[in-house]
């Protein structure tokens, strides 16, 4: 059970431990009502369950800035009790204060109250809240491509490691990359022949599904040609990898996914018509918890050590930041404040939201995809950055004077930091390279408990 747990505090944020497990619950249970309250149509409660998230929201973020204090550690984080008395009592005092806040703010702050109505609860939350909900769904492919890129360069050393550059490693190279280019293939058939048999009851649903596989079919092949034409630039440096062809599997299995997921929700709107409601209803709650905590999960690994985040407050922010998340998904339905409702479900959300995320993976991927062969050496470089140049003016002066052709009494670091600055060149001193978030988390926790031990001596 011990291990069990320290691997729920590693990869969970020790959202599941006795020090945070009160809140953890009380944050699933605002998650649920949230959820509840979002399948009554109507303004009105659109606007209560923009003051219900926001209020929370405020209340986990208060709590962040108190786990700050090392003399509240022993009432806020105590891991004696999952239910101790202190906690309830800090909790319900917050929660009392950013009521009042919000209470005040939406009573007061109507942008018809305000001289500046941008600035108006019922038009500054409502905004604020979906961009959190599309921006988090959009940027997160700037996080995942951390580890589908330290996959796919492990998978290419190894390669190295056991062909070295022998005529068979570029025949494993070619192979991956043939593998590459079918997947994507195989994938959009399976989902294809899935999801035929569902859209072929009406001729205008078959042709909606045809266009959408039209569309899909493209981005196939405008993928594909990229990652060819990397593979052909690599070949004439004889830097062939399979860095690359890795590394446009993981890519393609984003995409599929949300396409299936497109598809899905397609369906599920052509047939909405057909479908019973309250099955709908309890699937999408069911999805929203999930995503509750796969949004914890992801973005608590971009949250470091930090002026504002230690271990034992991160949970708070997380929960926060979540509530937001789920609240920019239900406005878009319910509609609040000056925002009428745009889609009717959650179905017409996905649609938007997975089209847009495919659209960006796909113009990242082709931005990346050339980047990282850069960053590595495997192809001809473009443009340099002012650091690149500097490095290699120095690793240039280094090679003269081994070739004895440069005095080194004449030319010294002096000199060629002097040339750097005239032309506004900065040289930056080589920084380690930067832990994996799992690593950073656990150096926080050790610090913290190096912390608690200290306080517990003295």
């Amino acid at each position: 059970m011990k291990k069990i747990q320290d691997l729920l505090d590693k990869y969970f944020h020790k959202i599941f431990n006795n020090s945070h497990f009160l809140y953890t619950i009380l944050f699933f249970l605002i998650a649920l009502i949230l959820s509840l309250l979002s399948l009554i149509p109507g303004q009105a409660i659109g606007d209560f369950i923009l003051l219900f998230a926001s209020t929370f929201a405020l209340t986990f973020i208060l709590l962040m800035f108190e786990g700050l204090i090392p003399q509240l550690e022993k009432y806020l984080f105590s891991a004696e009790k999952k239910f101790d008395r202190m906690k309830i009592i800090f909790f319900f005092a917050n929660f009392l204060i950013s009521l009042a806040l919000t209470l005040t703010y939406f009573f007061i702050g109507r942008s018809t109250q305000i001289s500046i109505q941008f600035l108006g609860w019922d038009i500054v939350l409502p905004l604020i809240f979906i961009i959190i909900y599309f921006g988090w769904n959009l940027i997160q492919i700037l996080y995942l491509r951390i580890g589908f890129e330290d996959i796919s360069v492990k998978t290419n050393e190894k390669i190295v490691d056991s062909l070295g550059t022998s005529k068979t490693k570029e025949l494993v190279d070619v192979i991956m990359l043939v593998l590459a280019l079918i997947t994507p293939v195989l994938l959009q058939l399976g989902s294809f022949f899935y999801f035929f048999g569902k859209f072929n009851q009406t001729s205008e649903n078959l042709t909606l599904f045809i266009v959408v596989y039209i569309f899909i079919l493209l981005l196939i092949i405008f993928t594909s040609w990229r990652l060819g034409t990397l593979f052909y630039r690599c070949k004439k440096m004889n830097s062939s990898n399979s860095y690359s062809s890795m590394f446009y599997i993981f890519i393609w299995l984003i995409i599929w996914f949300r396409s299936f997921s497109f598809l899905n929700s397609l369906y599920g709107v052509v047939q909405s018509s057909t479908e019973p409601d309250i099955m709908s209803s309890a699937i999408d709650i069911v999805l929203m918890v999930i995503t509750a905590i796969l949004v914890l999960r992801s973005i608590g690994d971009k949250v470091y050590d930090s002026l504002f985040f230690k271990a034992n407050n991160m949970p708070f922010f997380l929960f926060a930041f979540t509530l937001l998340y789920i609240e920019g998904q239900i406005i878009l339905i319910t509609g609040a404040g000056a925002l009428t409702a745009v889609f009717d479900n959650s179905n017409q959300i996905n649609l938007i939201n997975n089209i847009l995320i495919m659209l960006i993976t796909v113009i990242f991927y082709w931005w990346y995809s050339e980047n990282s062969l850069e960053r590595k050496g495997y192809i001809v470089k473009k443009s340099y950055y002012p650091e690149e140049v500097a490095l290699m003016i120095y690793d240039f002066k280094d090679f003269l004077e081994t070739k004895g052709a440069l005095d080194s009494n004449k030319i010294g670091e002096t000199e060629v930091q002097d040339f750097l600055d005239s032309k506004h060149i900065k040289v930056q001193e080589a920084e380690t390279i930067e832990a994996e978030p799992e690593e950073k988390f656990e150096k926080i926790e050790e610090e913290t408990k190096s912390t608690e031990d200290a306080n517990n001596t003295n």
